[in-house]
C-alpha cells in the first residue's frame, strides 16, 4: 500500500473540463434541478459529457484526479488564537511533513491523548474549540492537518492517506505509557478513517463522531452526479481507486467494519446536515454496538464543529 497521498501523472491526462478547479463537496448540489445550479458548475458537466464522447475511462480519470486534490480554505482568527497557544511540531509520513499541535494539562496525571481529526477539506484548525475543555478535563490534546490540507505538504489525498496519516501521528505522539489513543474526537470523513483504525483494536479508546457518512459509495455517486451530472462513471472511478490504492472499496464499507467495532461512541449529528444527511449519523449509530446519537438543530455540515451545546455533550461523554 503506498502510504502516500496519490493520483495521476499530469503527463497522461487528458485536458481538464472547463471549469475544472470547481471541486464543490459533493453533496451540496444534491437535488438540485440542474437548471438551478451554478454555471460553473454546469460548465463542468458539459466538459465531461464532451469528454466522455472521446473516452469514458478518459473522463473517469480526470473525475478522479479532481477527486482527489481537497482545497485549502482560509483559517479564521478564531482558530490561529487556539492554534498559537499549542505546541507545534511536525509528524513525517513518507516524504510529507504533517503539521501538529498539542497542548497540554497543566500538572497532575493525565488521562491520556485525546487526538482530533477533521474531515475532507478540513484543517485541525475546525476542531479548536474542543482544546481547552479536553485540556480542562486531564487530557493532552493533539491535532493535525491531513496529507493535502492545511499547513501540511501535498496537494493530493484520499481515504486510505488520511487512514495512515492519523496512524503516523498518533504512533509519533501518544505520551509516554500509552499504546492506544484515550479519545478521538472526529468529523465527516475523518470519522471513516478513524474507524478503519478502530477495526485494527484500539479498543481503549472513547470515541466522538460529529456527522459521520456510512456508505462511502454514496459519497462517490453525489460527487460524481454533481461533477459529471450522473453516477454512471461510478464504476470505472472505484476501478481507478482500487488500482490507484491497491485496496479494495468493499474493505472500506462501514457494513463489513461493524462487527469488528466496541469501543464507546458518542454520535453528534445536526438534523439540517445537508453534506452527510442526518440518516448517516443514525445508521452508524444504530449498528455501532452501544453508540448513541443526539442530533442538534440548525448547525449543518461544520457549526456543529463550533457549536457550544455539542462541544459540551461531546467532553462530557469523553470524561465519563
Amino acid at each position: 500500500m503506498n502510504s502516500g497521498a496519490g493520483g495521476f501523472d499530469s503527463h497522461a491526462l487528458p485536458p481538464l473540463p472547463p471549469c475544472a478547479v470547481i471541486r464543490a463537496h459533493p453533496a451540496t448540489q444534491h437535488g438540485i434541478a440542474p437548471a438551478e445550479l451554478p454555471l460553473a458548475v454546469r460548465a463542468m458537466r458539459l466538459g465531461f459529457r464532451a469528454l466522455r464522447l472521446v473516452s469514458r475511462r478518459a473522463a473517469a480519470r480526470v473525475a478522479l484526479h479532481l477527486f482527489v486534490r481537497p482545497r485549502r480554505h482560509p483559517v479564521p482568527a478564531r482558530e490561529r488564537e487556539v492554534l498559537a497557544r499549542g505546541e507545534r511540531s511536525d509528524v513525517r509520513v513518507g516524504e510529507r511533513r504533517i503539521a501538529a499541535w498539542t497542548w497540554q494539562p497543566s500538572g497532575g496525571p493525565t488521562r491520556g491523548t485525546a487526538y482530533l481529526v477533521h474531515g475532507w477539506e478540513g484543517r485541525g484548525g475546525q476542531l479548536s474549540a474542543f482544546a481547552d475543555p479536553l485540556v480542562a478535563e486531564g487530557f493532552r490534546v493533539v491535532a493535525f492537518d491531513h496529507v493535502g490540507h492545511g499547513e501540511s505538504d501535498g496537494v493530493r489525498c484520499s481515504l486510505p492517506t488520511m487512514r495512515d496519516t492519523l496512524a503516523a501521528v498518533v504512533e509519533a505522539t501518544l505520551g509516554e505509557g500509552e499504546d492506544a489513543p484515550a479519545a478521538v474526537v472526529a468529523h465527516s470523513m475523518g470519522s471513516f478513517a478513524a474507524t478503519l483504525l478502530f477495526a485494527r483494536g484500539w479498543r481503549a479508546t472513547r470515541v466522538a463522531y460529529l456527522a459521520p457518512p456510512d456508505d462511502l459509495l454514496v459519497y462517490f455517486s453525489r460527487y460524481l452526479e454533481l461533477a459529471t451530472g450522473s453516477a454512471d462513471l461510478l464504476p470505472d472511478l472505484i476501478d481507478l481507486l482500487e488500482r490507484r490504492y491497491g485496496e479494495r472499496v468493499g474493505d472500506f464499507e462501514f457494513h463489513g467494519l461493524v462487527e469488528r467495532l466496541g469501543q464507546p461512541l458518542l454520535v453528534l449529528h445536526s438534523t439540517d446536515d445537508r453534506d452527510v444527511p442526518i440518516e448517516g449519523g443514525r445508521f452508524v449509530a444504530s449498528h455501532w454496538p452501544g453508540a448513541r446519537i443526539v442530533e442538534l438543530e440548525g448547525l449543518g455540515h461544520r457549526r456543529i464543529l463550533r457549536s457550544s451545546e455539542a462541544v459540551r455533550r461531546a467532553v462530557e461523554f469523553l470524561a465519563e
